[in-house]
């Protein structure tokens, strides 16, 4: 038995290791054509060479292109959280006929071909004379990102124990305040989890920016694409690398955010269960 143990657990060693080398293989390669001295890119690199860092520093559309997906990404992800947790209150707290169908009717833009919706958008925006500006890509964006916010929300709401309401309104309570200081305080995981998914999805959202959007207000994607058609260098993979760094500083904020808020860690296996676990 124990022979049977230490074979599974090998196995599974060498499953997770070859996993995490499949994840980090492209990355590394990435970083690798970044400092690749050829005026294409190529790997592996002939010689390595920073010129291509100094190349980005040139390209002030990447940064124009940066600022509007920054704008449209927190402008989408904060109307979604807005929208999201009220719908999810409704249906979830105060269900009605038709609740759950409605339910399932916010989650369709998550299995909805993103180019289907991005030429919804494009009509509807167009009637609206708003089509070509960041709003029209936040309020399209917004919708996209709902399912993510109410599903987490929802199946927060859904596991919360009555009691606090209930002993809150006993005492006098109202309903706003009830949600601010009983409801939204035990809300926070999932409205951190669920703000993160859908800032990473939108900011790297094509369909719906490249049909919504200007040429003066393109996001950094489309940058991309742009000066890929024109160019082959190096530069491209630059600002991956780039966006690689900004990932991990981002993920590094969420760490801290959690650490800050007492007993959430803990729910992702931090410090507190391994306290326990050690003793």
């Amino acid at each position: 038995m124990v022979k049977s143990n230490r074979g599974t657990k090998l196995l599974l060693y060498i499953f997770v290791g070859a996993v995490a080398i499949y994840l980090l293989l492209p990355l590394l390669m990435i970083m690798l054509t970044s400092v690749g001295s050829g005026s294409a890119s190529k790997f592996p690199p002939e010689g390595l060479t920073l010129k291509w860092y100094a190349n980005l520093s040139e390209q002030t559309q990447f940064l124009a292109a940066f600022k509007n997906s920054l704008i449209a990404s927190t402008g989408a992800v904060l109307l979604a959280l807005i929208t999201g947790t009220l719908a999810a209150l409704a249906i979830v707290q105060y269900p009605f006929p038709g609740s759950g169908i409605l339910r399932g009717f916010f989650g369709s833009p998550m299995v909805m071909p993103k180019i289907t919706l991005g030429i919804a958008y494009l009509i509807l925006f167009s009637k609206m004379h708003i089509a070509g500006g960041l709003f029209a890509l936040i309020l399209g964006e917004a919708v996209i990102v709902l399912p993510f916010v109410l599903t987490l929300v929802g199946s927060a709401l859904a596991n919360l124990q009555p009691a606090h309401r209930e002993a809150a309104a006993d005492l006098g309570a109202g309903p706003l305040r009830i949600f601010f200081t009983i409801t939204l305080p035990q809300l926070r995981l999932s409205l951190l989890l669920s703000g993160s998914i859908a800032f990473v999805f939108t900011f790297d959202q094509v369909e719906a920016a490249l049909l919504l959007l200007r040429q003066d207000s393109y996001t950094l994607p489309i940058q991309l694409f742009l000066y890929m058609e024109k160019w082959q260098d190096p530069t491209i993979a630059v600002v991956s690398v780039v966006l690689i760094a900004f990932a991990l500083a981002l993920f590094m904020i969420i760490k801290l955010v959690l650490r800050s808020v007492p007993g959430l860690e803990s729910l992702f296996g931090g410090r507190k269960n391994k306290r326990r676990s050690g003793s």
